[in-house]
């Protein structure tokens, strides 16, 4: 991928040529070769160059600028522009333009895309072209540390085993396996990672602390080292005894330090291929509503709710034929539900709609003696009887449709009766012109 970017290109009628390879062939003279000499002192009064920084992908596969670009602008979300420039090959300046930016960039590693981790470290501005970032932040636990030695003094001498120190947490997390302390460490990307750490006593036998990794990026369980899976090492023909590192040096999403934002895929090379955690698409280490140890930007999402499935209406019944009822109007006879046989009720369901029936048989009655409405002085407190069926209002205008039409034909023919009876006024109805 070098070769091809130092080769020149013919672009435009014009012929782009590396200035790097004409210097080699060159002869400068004169002021060419009269340097520009300025004093420390006078260089170290200069204001510092703010929130500068080198950028590498620990990956051997080529890849776009622009989409390393745009899935990093997604993952940060920034406050303000974070300007992104390609120096080398797989090398990147990039700068941001706020503190707020530059603390969430810097601190809240590791960054991945596609799986493989962004390498950041802080750049001075001093180099026409910087040092190739080596490191990749992460949170590293070490698990069951015996209470004796839960010190800051004797977790940094065992975090210096996994990498280079950046902080140390000597309060233990206590989960279902067992305490387990937290540190963060940069992980040197030239060297396969660390599985146990060994704790020795004078006098006393050795004792292997296993380290988990919190959102590691893509590494081989051959050789351990990050940027590749075991089917991408040499041929990638192992046996799974020949595979020494596992997902068993992963630590759970829900133990990882609060805040750190979670990812989309996690490329574990197990049983012969990449399989992920979680959803299929990977944007630098979000994640799209899943509940991570965080809410919000920790676990990567942007305030979506959680989908939730429409509960199945295969078992609820529309109708009276549903309903395993004989007639239409068989519900409007009993105060039962009309979503279920009455003979599925229980036991004395039978007898308490039959004296349910009676009641109203009763109440009735009694208003009928008493010169009352049903429903009404000695009926108050009895069963009421159902209310009438629904009518949709398109159906009350058919129906009154009929009513009118039928009137009017019964109008006419009442009429027509009328006129035959009276001779003189059907004898001048007959003389009467139609019009």
């Amino acid at each position: 991928m070098a070769g091809e970017s130092s080769r020149a290109r013919e672009g435009s009628g014009r012929k782009e040529v590396d200035v790097d390879e004409l210097l080699r062939n060159l002869n400068l003279h004169g002021e060419e070769l009269n340097d520009v000499v300025l004093a420390k002192e006078e260089v170290r009064r200069w204001p510092e160059v703010k929130w500068l920084a080198a950028a590498r992908v620990l990956t051997r596969k080529p890849f776009s600028m622009l989409a390393l670009k745009n899935t990093m602008m997604a993952a940060w979300g920034p406050a303000h522009e974070v300007s992104f420039s390609e120096v080398e090959p797989n090398l990147f300046v990039l700068q941001a333009f706020c503190l707020g930016d530059w603390k969430r960039i810097m601190e809240e590693g590791p960054w991945l895309f596609r799986g493989c981790a962004l390498m950041v470290e802080p750049f001075d501005g001093a180099a026409m072209v910087p040092e190739a970032p080596h490191g990749v932040e992460a949170w590293v636990q070490i698990h069951k540390l015996p209470p004796l030695f839960r010190n800051k003094e004797v977790l940094s001498q065992l975090a210096s085993r996994v990498g280079k120190i950046l902080a140390v947490e000597t309060s233990p997390v206590q989960t279902r396996t067992g305490p387990f302390h937290r540190v963060r460490v940069k992980l040197d990307s030239a060297k396969p990672l660390t599985r146990f750490v060994p704790l020795a006593v004078e006098g006393s036998g050795r004792m292997l602390l296993q380290v988990k990794y919190e959102k590691m990026p893509k590494y081989c369980e051959h050789c351990g080292f990050m940027g590749h899976t075991y089917l991408e090492c040499g041929t990638g023909e192992y046996e799974e005894a020949e595979r020494q590192f596992g997902p068993w040096m992963l630590a759970e999403e829900a133990h990882w330090k609060p805040g750190t934002p979670g990812v989309r895929a996690r490329f574990i090379a197990r049983g012969g291929s990449d399989k992920m955690r979680g959803p299929a698409s990977d944007r630098g280490g979000r994640t799209a509503g899943c509940a991570g140890p965080a809410a919000g930007r920790a676990t990567g999402g942007r305030g979506r709710g959680k989908w939730v499935p429409k509960p199945s209406t295969a078992g609820r019944k529309r109708d009276s034929a549903e309903a395993e009822l004989s007639e239409p109007g068989e519900e409007l006879d009993t105060a039962s539900s009309p979503l279920k046989p009455v003979g599925e009720e229980g036991n004395g369901d039978t007898s308490c709609l039959a004296r349910k029936h009676l009641d109203m048989d009763m109440a009735r009655t009694d208003d009928s003696e008493a010169g009352q409405m049903p429903n009404q002085g000695a009926g108050v407190g009895k069963v009421p009887p159902p209310p009438p069926a629904y009518v949709t209002p398109s159906e009350k205008k058919k129906r009154q449709r009929r009513m009118d039409a039928r009137f009017e034909k019964s109008d006419k023919d009442s009429v027509r009766d009328d006129l035959e009876n009276v001779p003189e006024v059907a004898a001048s109805m007959e003389d009467r012109p139609a019009q």
